[in-house]
């Protein structure tokens, strides 16, 4: 029997991957809060950026999507990897 684990919170870090459509340039990476950067691209497909690192809360992830959007980045994957309780 598997036990109730708590998720992630609205007011606690955690690690976020974000996969976009197109390419950042690695130098962005403390404007989307300090998360690393990384280009992918494969010949069947369009390029991809892949943003990964952890952000204080919930807000901070909003900041760094409403970032992308605003420079008109398609969001693709937004994903918690892992959430760092306090306590």
């Amino acid at each position: 029997m598997e036990r109730y684990r708590r998720g992630a919170s609205m007011f606690e870090p955690a690690m976020y991957r974000i996969c976009i459509l197109g390419t950042l340039d690695k130098k962005w990476s403390d404007y989307y809060g300090g998360m690393t950067i990384e280009n992918v691209s494969d010949p069947e497909r369009f390029a991809m950026t892949w943003l990964n690192g952890r952000l204080a809360d919930q807000s901070a992830l909003m900041g760094v999507l409403n970032a992308l959007y605003d420079i008109g980045c398609p969001i693709l994957v937004v994903e918690c990897i892992e959430s760092f309780r306090a306590g």
